[in-house]
């Protein structure tokens, strides 16, 4: 039987390219759920749990993207390609980036208007 811990914070749906190196090869993969404390993503290979690395996730904002440079996340559970990561360090800038970019979706009028979850 799986045990399961109580996460932090709610993620908000989303659909965003990140990468990261593991074992010296670089994994691409998608945030499919954010917060500012973590995601839920697939990446093309198994992460194992226990993995903990440098991340950027690309954030769109309309035409442009932003990278969010992750100091230390860690893989917390994983089923296949998918996975849970948190985040263990991120400088304040690149929070402040994340956690703006997380708000945003979490608009009441954003939400009944349906507009596109993947960028600003």
């Amino acid at each position: 039987m799986k045990t399961y811990a109580v996460r932090k914070k709610l993620r908000t749906p989303v659909q965003c390219r990140f990468c990261y190196f593991d074992a010296g090869t670089l994994v691409n993969g998608i945030v499919w759920d954010l917060s500012d404390t973590g995601w839920r993503a697939t990446g093309q290979y198994p992460a194992s749990i226990g993995t903990q690395t440098t991340v950027y996730i690309t954030l769109q904002n309309g035409n442009q993207s932003y990278n969010v440079l992750i100091d230390a996340a860690i893989v917390r559970w994983s089923d296949g390609r998918a996975a849970g990561w948190e985040i263990v360090r991120i400088d304040e800038a690149n929070r402040a980036r994340l956690t703006d970019f997380v708000e945003h979706f979490k608009s009441p009028d954003l939400t009944a208007a349906g507009t596109d979850r993947t960028s600003w």
